[in-house]
């Protein structure tokens, strides 16, 4: 076994040339001391390796000045990926080996999935609504959640947002007087009216919802005034709020008769 168990990150095969030379060496190693140990033959600890000397090779040569050319580089990636492609075949073949244990299959670096997955809990943030534009008959809604107001990114767990609307002749801020209207994934949502609805109020209010269906709490109100091809006033209500500009300094409102 190698001296020191490569510790598993995020993936089972790191990006990085420093971080998958580790992984190749510890992988080498501990296949070559044991093939059996992990259903291989003696011929697979040998082809592996060759992968990580030939790598290793390459490796430590384009981190000298002295010896680094774009040739070697470009060579150095090229067996790289096809070092890659090969312990992938072999890792996923002992991942998949119920006769290997689970252990044995952390300390190669490889990820083993987990058997009893946690169970992803309600939302615990709101998201934060913004009426970015309003073109006739038509409000462009943006979201973010309030804890990351300038990234598009929903909190984890999250899959789709829960909209509600309520028309009417002025703002409310009861998030109960409103309708559900359906469920979002990506922004922007383009709302659309009916004519007969014009110079009235709509009160929008929104809430994570997890693949299980389970909720989190209810965003703040915005309301805008639905306009037909006349001037478009944005209406707040009591506890509304803003989306701030995010990373592409985008206006956050947009007005068009």
């Amino acid at each position: 076994m190698a001296d020191t168990p490569y510790e598993q990150t995020s993936g089972y095969i790191p990006h990085t040339d420093s971080g998958f030379r580790d992984w190749l060496q510890n992988f080498s190693a501990l296949i070559s001391a044991d093939p059996g140990r992990y259903g291989l033959q003696a011929t697979d600890a040998a082809v592996i390796a060759s992968l990580y000397t030939n790598y290793d090779d390459l490796y430590n040569k384009v981190q000298s000045a002295a010896t680094r050319t774009p040739g070697l580089v470009t060579q150095k990636d090229a067996v790289k990926a096809s070092a890659k492609a090969s312990c992938r075949v072999y890792a996923m073949q002992i991942k998949s080996n119920q006769g290997v244990d689970n252990q044995d299959k952390i300390e190669l670096g490889i990820h083993v999935n987990d058997p009893t997955p946690t169970p992803i809990p309600e939302p615990t943030t709101a998201p934060l609504l913004a009426i970015t534009a309003a073109f006739s008959g038509e409000h462009t809604i943006r979201f973010a959640d309030e804890t990351t107001p300038t990234s598009k990114r929903k909190p984890p767990g999250v899959i789709q947002l829960e909209l509600y609307v309520h028309v009417g002749t002025s703002p409310i801020v009861d998030w109960t007087q409103a309708e559900y209207v359906g469920v979002y994934t990506k922004n922007p949502i383009n709302y659309t009216f009916m004519p007969d609805q014009a110079n009235q109020t709509a009160t929008y209010f929104a809430r994570w919802r997890t693949a299980k269906g389970l909720c989190g709490p209810m965003s703040l109100p915005v309301a805008m005034t639905i306009a037909f091809g006349g001037p478009v006033d944005q209406q707040l209500p009591v506890g509304g709020t803003t989306i701030p500009a995010d990373d592409t300094g985008e206006e956050q409102i947009r007005i068009a008769a």
